[in-house]
Order: structure tokens, then sequence, then C-alpha cells
């Protein structure tokens, strides 16, 4: 079965590299061309049709290589409606509803053969929801084909996972018809990678949507013990299409916007937006997809609880992600994202979740407690829970859940800003996590005759994992700003930042988090020798005061800052005199001490005798070119 299944991947990824530029090559001819709209990404006319290259690709090994199979007939048959709908949309613009009639038609052909195949017949609640799952994941990747590469891409992922997990469990058809899906995407994606020289399609999105859908359908997943990773492995290869279109159809209703209205607001948008480019946005849901699609293969593959617990933490992390994103505005206005503050790189739950983030809040630290619970017995039976333990956590946890959530209540946890997250936030997760646990420890000493086997070791795996948990939820926010930030490549004006020290990363930071600024640091300059050749997020520090002019010439600075409060006036003079040799703007950032003595008084303010001791610039000022 392996040599059938390798020559349909090798036969389909053949036929598209040959397909596809035939098929670029005749839409040019015909004028069959996507050009630039103020809706779209793309900036030059491209060619359109690339899913007939997918398709054809796809059908050709399928009906040449696979044996009869009623089911796979009708579940090919739905795929060609689907297909022959896509065509009809890039021909001529097919009316959304009429557009779902005709998928939920498609979608009932290939359960129709599911309930043909079955011995068992399927129930009504079964078969809406299938339905309901081909057709959102259709469209689901019908929308995510917005940036060159993405859809292709993460299709090819999604089938290379579902080939491993089908052929794990002996699903030898879905692993075939993976294997050739993967083919046919990863030949078109040769020619479909940033630049793009041809699009899918609507004809290649559909078509594409449609069949993994029904592939995730068709797979039984009999190796998925856990009932939860039963439902979760689907869900985690179709990670990244399901959570663009969740993410999508939320920010857009939030807006008043119509759903089914292409625009500029994907999340592969916002990364751009922040600052990534294409193809690094791109290859960042890759590896999104990536890894989810390697925990689902975990799960089938080794014991399912603890790939289920990475699951759950991933599908947390996907939604911490989105959180982000939706702070990042990628057109219009303020009153275009419904008249709430506009925000730069930084991170605004309320953006999402608007008044609900207490609520949200309370629901995740629950998830979070079972998960760190739960976890806890996974460690410490490694994976195999005896039966009897496992029923002292099924009686305790609805115990200890209540109770940790008052308490974290108690220690205010639900009212900190999780923009900004420090020490002294941290210290109070680990007030309320150990008094959490100490109360619980006491709690279940004094029902001991109820928890016969109890085993105590889980209380102290409990309180690390549960502290980890809290920690870096709070944490995950600025993890993702500071790597996103990291990838980005800011344009605008390229500044060196004179003093590496508090002052120098308060700047620095300031240049990230506010993209209006239109600032891209490049380098620090310090007098101490310990700071030199270090870097400070990222930034290095190429040397002192002697080598700030050879330097700016050699990487085309644009501007100056200076970020030494604290050193006399005299030093300040010496430092912006040699700054100034340069010929480039020069701002001179005063210390926090002095701020504090700016007063206001009625409509003008004045300045305390205290402030701005140092003569030589003002506050915020450029200094003039010699």
């Amino acid at each position: 079965m392996w040599n059938t299944i390798a020559t349909g991947a090798s036969c389909s990824l053949l036929l598209s590299l040959t397909l596809t530029p035939v098929v670029r090559w005749a839409s040019k001819r015909l004028g069959y061309v996507a050009y630039p709209r103020q809706d779209r990404w793309h900036q030059k006319p491209t060619s359109l049709f690339g899913g007939v290259g997918i398709f054809v690709a796809f059908l050709v090994p399928f009906a040449m290589l696979y044996g009869y199979d009623r089911s796979l007939l009708f579940l090919m048959a739905g795929a060609t409606v689907m297909f022959g709908l896509g065509v009809i949309d890039d021909l001529y613009r097919v009316q959304p509803y009429t557009k779902l009639v005709v998928q939920i038609v498609a979608a009932g052909i290939a359960t129709f053969g599911s309930f043909v195949a079955s011995s068992q017949g399927l129930s009504l609640a079964v078969i809406a929801l299938t339905i309901f799952w081909l057709v959102a994941l259709t469209n689901a990747f019908n929308l995510l084909d917005n940036m060159d590469g993405l859809s292709a891409g993460t299709a090819c992922i999604a089938s290379f996972f579902l080939l491993l997990i089908a052929f794990s469990i002996g699903n030898y058809s879905v692993a075939f018809l993976a294997a050739i899906l993967c083919g046919a995407t990863l030949g078109f994606l040769f020619y479909n990678f940033n630049p793009a020289t041809i699009f899918m399609g609507d004809s290649g999105s559909m078509f594409v949507g449609f069949m993994l859908a029904s592939l995730t359908v068709k797979s039984n997943w009999e190796g998925a013990t856990s009932l939860a990773l039963t439902a979760l492995t689907p869900v985690l290869v179709l990670a990244v299409p399901i959570f663009d279109t969740t993410f999508v159809t939320l920010v857009r209703w939030m807006n008043g916007r119509s759903i089914s209205i292409g625009g500029r607001d994907h999340t592969s948008h916002r990364l751009v937006a922040f600052g990534l480019s294409e193809r690094k946005a791109v290859l960042l849901f890759y590896l999104i997809s990536a890894v989810c699609g390697a925990i689902a293969f975990l799960g089938v593959w080794y014991n399912a609880l603890l790939p289920a617990l990475l699951g759950t933490l991933m599908v947390i992390g996907i939604v911490y992600f989105g959180m982000f994103l939706s702070g990042i505005v990628t057109y219009g206005t303020e009153s275009e994202v419904g008249g709430r503050p506009v925000v730069d790189r930084g991170v605004v739950f309320e953006v999402f979740l608007m008044h609900k983030r207490k609520i949200f809040e309370v629901v995740l630290f629950a998830v979070l407690t079972c998960l760190a619970y739960l976890g806890s017995f996974v460690i410490r039976y490694d994976g195999d829970i005896p039966p009897d333990h496992f029923r002292e956590l099924a009686l305790s946890l609805p115990l200890l859940l209540p109770l940790k959530l008052v308490v974290f209540s108690y220690c205010q946890l639900y009212r900190g800003v999780w923009r900004y997250f420090g020490i002294h936030d941290l210290i109070a997760i680990l007030k309320a996590v150990t008094l959490s646990s100490a109360i619980a420890m006491a709690a279940l000493a004094a029902l001991m005759p109820v928890f016969h086997v109890f085993p105590l070791t889980v209380l102290v795996i409990d309180w690390m994992t549960l502290l980890l948990l809290l920690g870096g939820a709070r944490l995950l926010i600025h993890v993702i700003r500071e790597y996103l930030a990291g990838l980005s490549e800011v344009k605008g004006k390229r500044v060196v930042i004179v003093g590496a020290g508090d002052a120098g990363e308060l700047v620095l930071r300031e240049m990230r988090n506010n993209v209006r600024l239109g600032c891209a640091p490049v380098a620090f300059f310090d007098d101490d020798p310990e700071k030199q050749g270090r870097r400070i997020h990222g930034i290095p520090v190429l040397g002192g005061r002697d080598k700030i002019l050879e330097s700016v010439e050699r990487l085309a600075v644009d501007q100056i800052i200076i970020a030494i409060p604290s050193v006399s006036p005299e030093a300040q003079a010496k430092i912006i005199n040699i700054c100034q040799l340069s010929g480039l703007p020069v701002t001179l950032m005063p210390s926090l001490a002095d701020l504090f003595f700016k007063e206001l008084s009625g409509t003008s303010y004045r300045v305390s005798p205290r402030a701005f001791r140092t003569p030589m610039l003002k506050v915020g000022e450029e200094r003039a070119e010699p």
C-alpha cells in the first residue's frame, strides 16, 4: 500500500508542476487575470484558475491508482461539484446565497456516500454536523486564500499530517487521498509562493478545503483513544483556516462589516501591518499549522492524554494570538474600528473582549486550573493514571476548582491589566497560587476519609504547574509581541540611540510599541565597556562615543537620539557636539525626574525651576544642523 501512496503523491506532484505553468499561460492569453483592487492584497495582475491544475493533478492519480470504493466516488463527486462552483464563481461571481446552496448540495453528496458505506447508518444530528463541517471548512480555505502561498502551503502541511495520522491508524484510503492532495498543493505552491505568478482562485480553494474537510470526516480516528483528542484531532490539523475564519468573522461582525465580502483584515494582513514581511507572515502560519499537526499526530501515535493537554494549551495560545492581532489596525480609521482607541503594536484585550474581559479571565483561569491539576496526575504517573487515582481526581476537582477561583478573586488576580506585567504581578500570582494550594491541601486532609489513596505529591506538582501556567498566561502576550517585533521589518527613519541604559531601553521599547513614530532602531552607543558588543532586545551596542561618527554613515542613519539623562551637563554637551558633527538631527531625551516637575497651570503650563537644568536642548527639540 505504501508504494501506491508514494506513487500517487509523486504523480500528483509532477502533474501539478507541469500543468500549473500551462494554466498560467492560458489564463494570460484568455485574459483571466486578477487585477489589483483596494480590497485585495496583491499589487500586480496575476493569473487565475490555478485550481484547475490542482484538480487535474488530484483527479488523474485518484482515477488510475485507487480501486473501486463507493464512498470515495461520492466524495469525489461532491468535490467535483465544489470545483465546478469555484470555476463559475471565478468567471461570473456567484451570489453568496446561491453559492451556499450549491455547497450544501456538494456536502450532502459526500455525506450520503458515507451513509451508504456505513453499516450502522448515520443519525440526523451527525448528518447535519457533517454537512456543516464540510461547508464551513470549504469557506474557511476560501477566506484563507488571501496572501501568496498561504492557502496552498497550509493545505499541503495539513494533508501531510493527515497522511501520517491516517497511515499510522491503518486508514489507507484517507492516507492515499491525503498524499495525492499533498503532492498537488506542493507542486502548485512552487508557483504560488511569494511572489506568486498564479492564484488558485475559488476553484482551487473550495476544492482543497472541501477535500481536507472530507478527509477529516472520513477518518474515524480509531487510534485516538481519548474522546477529547478524537474531537481535537481534526481541529488541530486544520487549526489555521479555522482560526483565521473565526477571527475574521468575529472582527467583521463586531465592526458591522459584511462577512462574505473580502477585505484586508485577515490575520496574515495584520501581521504584515505589524511589520512582518509577507513571507515571514506566511511562514509563521506554516509553523503554527505544523506544530498543531504534530500534536495531533502525537496524540494518535502515543499516549493520548498528554497531547490532549498540549493541544488544549495550543488552542489557548492561538486565542491569545488572536487577541494580540485584534489590536492591530490594518486599514481604516478609528471610526472604522467601532470608535475604539486605535492601537499600534500593543496588545489590547478590550478590543476583542470589550466589557466581557473579566468573564474571559475567570474562564481562562478555570481552564488553566483544571489543566494544571490534570497535568499533575499525568506527570506523577508518567501519563498512565491508575483507575483508583483517576477516581480521586474526578472527585476532588469539583471541590478544588471553585475554591481556587475564590482565592484568586480574593488576591485580585482578575484586576490586573495584562498588557503590563511585572515582578509585582508575578509575586501576586505566587501568593495566590500558594494560598489556594495550602487551603486545598487542608480541605483534602479534612476529607481524607473520602480520598483514601490521594497522593500528596500531586498537590506539590499542581502548585508548580499552576504557577507556571498562570504566570505563563500573563507573560504570553509579551512573548508574542516581543517575538513578532524581532521578526518585523519596520520601515522608517533609521535611528541610533546614544546610551544603552534604562533610558535608552525605554526609547527602544517605545519605538517598537508605537509604529506611528516611523522609527527603526539600528544600534546603541555607550561608553560602558561592559555593554559594548552586547545586544539589548536584539539591537547591538556598537561601541562608545568614538564610534558614533564612523558608524552613522556606514549604517545610513537618519537621526540620533541621546538617552543619557543621568550624566552631568558637561558630559552631555561633549556627546551632543560629537553627534552634531554627523550633520544629522539630534534629539535629547530629558530625565523623567525633570518631567515630574512640569506643572499645568490653566490652559498653559509652566516649568518648575528645577526642570531642564541642562541648557543645551529643550524637551523633544531637534537640534538644528550646524
